[in-house]
């Protein structure tokens, strides 16, 4: 069972130990989630049931989604676990992020693993659902499918004044569809393992609180603004420079 004197590193290991036996559970679930998912007259639409690993006892969320009614016989699913840290409830997203060093073409996976803390979802709540009839398993499934991407964001004083105080794991905050999410966010292990055997490289990410576009300043929306499309421009350009290098590149543009 995951507890709070665990590693990272150990608690990312003993999440996808549990793996083999949660597809199995998802895939039953899958069956009478969709027929479920029919009944709905309104889309997106999601259903969840709860889990308990026989052998680890971790706690898990079964989501099923479906994002229109043509989705709902093959809908998404994700995994949500759950432990218990001084008396309060942990939300954890655990699993892999794209990754692709700079200099080549080639895709690989990072590990990652996400903590959510009560605060984040209280915060969630009051200002994005203004609703507190939503239960509580219904309102962290709306979360993790209304946002699915996130851009990261680098953090400056023109978006948060006293973003410096939090060091390096302070560094960028991440903007999601309905807010931007305040984060501590830092890496473990050694980077040029990841796509070995050997992978101990692991992205580590706190959720704090979320800020909606209405709470926030004008000035803080233009920062956030530009700083979103540095990265998204900065992506596209090391992705064009890393496809000249490539062999298969290089011979095309040659021939034109």
């Amino acid at each position: 069972m995951i507890v709070s004197s665990m590693t990272n590193q150990e608690i990312f290991d003993a999440l996808i130990a549990d793996r083999p036996k949660l597809l199995i559970k998802a895939r039953s679930f899958v069956s009478r989630a969709s027929k479920q998912l029919k009944k709905e007259n309104n889309f997106p639409a999601w259903k969840w049931v709860e889990y308990i690993h026989q052998e680890s006892h971790n706690r898990y969320l079964i989501t099923c989604y479906a994002p229109t009614l043509e989705k709902v016989d093959n809908p998404f699913v994700k995994y949500i676990t759950f432990f218990e840290e001084d008396h309060k409830r942990v939300v954890i997203e655990c699993g892999y992020w794209p990754y692709r060093k700079h200099g080549t073409l080639e895709k690989q996976r990072m590990r990652a693993i996400c903590y959510y803390y009560p605060h984040f979802f209280q915060r969630y709540r009051e200002r994005v659902l203004n609703n507190q009839d939503v239960s509580y398993y219904d309102l962290l499934c709306r979360y993790v499918w209304r946002n699915i991407a996130s851009i990261p964001i680098e953090m400056n004083e023109k978006i948060q004044r006293n973003y410096k105080e939090y060091g390096e794991f302070g560094a960028v905050s991440f903007q999601q569809s309905e807010g931007v999410c305040f984060v501590r966010h830092w890496c473990e292990g050694d980077e040029l393992t990841i796509g070995s055997k050997q992978d101990n490289y692991l992205g580590v990410v706190h959720y704090l609180t979320i800020v909606t576009n209405d709470m926030m300043s004008d000035i803080q929306k233009k920062a956030i603004g530009a700083e979103g499309q540095r990265y998204m421009l900065n992506q596209v350009r090391h992705l064009m420079e890393d496809a000249m290098k490539d062999p298969f590149f290089r011979q095309l543009n040659s021939k034109n």
